[in-house]
This record gives structure tokens, sequence and C-alpha cells, in this order.
């Protein structure tokens, strides 16, 4: 029961917390990847506390159980690195734009890790590669791969 609380506390928080941020921000045309990204949050905060059953006082040793957490967790973490992915590469081609440069961002591979922490793992682009390139190497630094779009590596 005071899981649940738990839960319903922590929600009802972010949800109040986005909600705030949400009016904070004033750009329209950011609308839909700010809400994008806070609908993946706030699921991440509902379903914490039930992805982590195992952890907490109601200890389930159902074997039916464990394969659908795990699936659970898989999809919601996919989510959310999709989201951020997304919100990346907008982010790289509005830079890129205001910078006046024919290259776009078509693709972001990356992860989250266990702490929290975002790795870009290579970038693909395209239109005027060497521009592109010299300005992502100056953002993102030199451990990302950036690879043209039509090409193998």
């Amino acid at each position: 029961m005071g899981m649940l609380r738990s839960a319903v506390l922590c929600g009802c928080f972010a949800s109040v917390a986005f909600s705030l941020a949400e009016g904070i921000l004033p750009l329209e045309r950011f609308q839909k990847q700010i809400r994008l990204l806070i609908t993946v949050l706030l699921l991440s905060v509902l379903l914490r506390p039930v992805l982590h059953l195992k952890d907490a006082e109601l200890s389930i040793q159902d074997a039916d159980v464990n394969p659908q957490t795990e699936t659970l967790t898989a999809s919601l973490k996919q989510a959310q690195e999709s989201a951020v992915s997304e919100s990346i590469c907008n982010a790289l081609n509005r830079a890129l734009s205001e910078k006046n440069i024919a290259c776009t961002v078509s693709e972001c591979s990356l992860h989250i890790d266990p702490d929290n922490s975002i790795i870009i793992n290579e970038v693909v682009i395209t239109g005027n590669v060497q521009t592109g390139t010299v300005y992502l190497r100056e953002w993102l630094g030199t451990e990302v791969k950036i690879r043209e779009g039509g090409s193998s590596g």
C-alpha cells in the first residue's frame, strides 16, 4: 500500500512540475517535442515503482511476472531512447539551420546508461557533409561517429 501511495504521489508531483515547466516555456513551435518528452518522463516516473516490485516489500516469485516486467522495462527504455534521439536530431538540425549549413541530421543512434547519462554513438547526416561534420564535431566531440546518409561507414 505504501508503494502505491508513493507512486501516486510521485505521479502527482511530476505532472504538476511538468505542467509548470510547460507553462514557463513560451515556444509553441516546440510544443510537440516538449509534450512527447514530458509524456515519456511521466510514464517513467509512474512505471518506476511498478517495475521495481521485486525490490519492494511485495516479493512476487511467480515466473510469469518476470518476463512481463522485463518486456515493459525494455519497451519503456526503447521509447525513452527514441524520444531523446528525436529531440537531439531536431536540436542539431535547428542549430545547423541557424548557421545556414545545408546539412541535415537524419538519424541519431544513442543509448542511456543506468546512471541516466545519454551517450550518442553515431549521427547520420546528409547534404553538405564536410561543413556539417566540422560543426557536429565541435558540438558533440570527437568520440561520436559521424556518417554520411548513403554510405556504409
